[in-house]
């Protein structure tokens, strides 16, 4: 009689503090044992690893796909070909967004969209899923009730934007908000750009006929990211309410948290691939108004591309000296041919100026293998390092550990990548869209140099992706994953002066 479902040996194990080589039982859907050694005769299936490296499945904390109210436009892809993409590039948790319905301001309004987002997306998922909620406008009375339905149906984070009309709140309302979310446990979470300065320079660039694809960067300098960074750790610590800000771009951002976090603030940062591996340069060449040379639009996203080395050389050190929390693809897919994409731009009379095509770039695929790739193989960070962003630090910060973003026998979920030894790697050399599994038609790093790739995706005991293919026959393995607060530093019950809220 066997005892285990799954066993991986000749493995080495990674976390985010240690590495060391040992075999890895599964049982059923958990991780039951680890040890030197474990007879393969006790596992139904065996998986030699021969060296690899064994990581937890990666969790991707920042995925838009498509959603019944599209407050994004048209995304291509589903939760459910989101979730094929991930498990293929090692993500096996990814958590999404359901927007808020301005129109309906009842107790019951955040529980609906989640209810709805289930219902429209959650069926025959390869990953599992959490869901965060986009909170744009602020109704005081009845805040508190709106989330204390939201905590109830498992979604215990809240993303605001101080940026983008019609999602971009005042100061006065992120107050309100950080007042209740703090109340209720739910982790804060923040696009910061200052929004007026940003209109108003997209604005004069018009004005002056700067509209193509490479002016999107101009009119979001680093400084306009910083300075709302700034303003919003201001506003956290009024109210003694962590904060997460996401996709951080800017040198001057990265510096300014830093310095919050050496203050003791409870103030966490997130940043993206895009970030370490693409810069400005992308979005020059385009000549306004000529669809055909129209290819930079494929590179736009808010916060935009940074113009040099230098500043990626920021985002590395950022990871490096622990600034950053956690590193997410933030994956918001269109499609680049077709009206309804980035060619957006050119109807209603518009003819292609940067103001109309839609933001966001496909990523959910590709994060794990380029962070690896260019972060472990090239040595820029360590293993361990790796772990704690891309799987630890995201289970952490979203309440889901140590189910998740662990391997520890008896508590964690059987979610693994293994990884190919070094110098192995046997698929393509380079990423190429034809081979990813996302419901687009491009990647922004179409023909990056590739040096690992994930082996085995397993999720839950299940072996969902092995030898650079997706097993058709796994599709629904994925779940929606209920999750509870945050277990990194919450608040401090310190204050500015004298003023208190009226729960404490």
């Amino acid at each position: 009689m066997t005892t285990y479902s799954l066993l991986i040996k000749n493995g080495y194990v990674c976390t985010a503090s240690d590495f060391y080589l040992a075999d890895i039982a599964v049982k059923g859907d958990k991780i039951v044992a680890i040890a030197p050694e474990i007879d393969p005769a006790l596992a139904e299936r065996v998986i030699d690893a021969e060296g690899g490296f064994v990581t937890p499945g990666g969790i991707d904390a920042h995925v838009h796909v498509d959603e019944p109210a599209r407050p994004f436009g048209n995304l291509s892809d589903t939760l459910q070909s989101a979730s094929k993409s991930a498990i293929a590039g090692g993500t096996t948790t990814m958590v999404a967004f359901v927007s808020q319905d301005s129109a309906d301001p009842g107790e019951e309004s955040f529980a609906k969209v989640i209810k709805e987002f289930q219902d429209y997306g959650g069926k025959d998922l390869y990953s599992d899923y959490g869901l965060h909620m986009i909170v744009s406008k602020v109704d005081k009375t009845l805040l508190e009730k709106q989330l204390e339905n939201v905590t109830d149906a498992g979604v215990s984070s809240v993303k605001m934007y101080m940026t983008y009309p019609g999602l971009q709140l005042r100061d006065s309302d992120l107050m309100t908000a950080m007042y209740n979310l703090r109340k209720q446990g739910i982790t804060t979470m923040l696009h910061a750009e200052n929004g007026d300065m940003i209109s108003w320079m997209i604005d004069s660039l018009e004005e002056q006929g700067k509209t193509s694809p490479f002016y999107h960067g101009v009119s979001r300098p680093t400084m306009f990211e910083a300075e709302a960074t700034n303003r919003a750790i201001v506003l956290s610590q009024t109210m003694d309410n962590p904060v997460l800000f996401v996709h951080v771009s800017a040198p001057e951002a990265f510096k300014r948290i830093n310095e919050a976090q050496t203050e003791g603030l409870p103030v966490y940062a997130e940043t993206c691939p895009q970030y370490l591996f693409l810069s400005e340069d992308r979005l020059q060449n385009c000549t306004h108004g000529d669809a055909d040379s129209f290819e930079p639009a494929k590179y736009i996203c808010s916060p935009p591309l940074r113009t040099s080395e230098a500043d990626q050389a920021a985002v590395w050190l950022a990871i490096r000296n622990g600034t950053v929390t956690i590193v997410s693809s933030d994956h918001a897919p269109t499609m680049f041919d077709g009206e309804d994409g980035k060619r957006a731009a050119f109807k209603n009379g518009h003819n292609g100026e940067f103001r109309w095509i839609p933001n966001g770039l496909p990523g959910v695929e590709t994060r794990m293998p380029l962070m690896f790739s260019y972060g472990v193989e090239d040595g820029r960070i360590s293993v361990q390092k790796f772990v704690e962003v891309m799987c630890t630090n995201p289970a952490k910060l979203y309440g889901m550990y140590p189910r998740k973003g662990a391997i520890l026998p008896g508590s964690s979920d059987a979610d693994l990548v293994i990884w190919y030894p070094s110098g192995k790697y046997t698929g393509p050399a380079t990423i190429q869209n034809k081979n990813l599994n996302h419901n687009t038609d491009y990647t922004a790093f179409e023909g990056f140099p590739i040096k690992n790739w994930p082996r085995y995706t397993i999720l839950k005991g299940k072996v969902m992706y092995q030898h650079g293919k997706v097993l058709e026959e796994t599709a629904g393995t994925g779940d929606y994953l209920k999750r509870g607060p945050s277990s990194l530093a919450g608040p401090q019950n310190k204050w500015l002066n004298q003023w208190r809220p009226h729960y404490t």
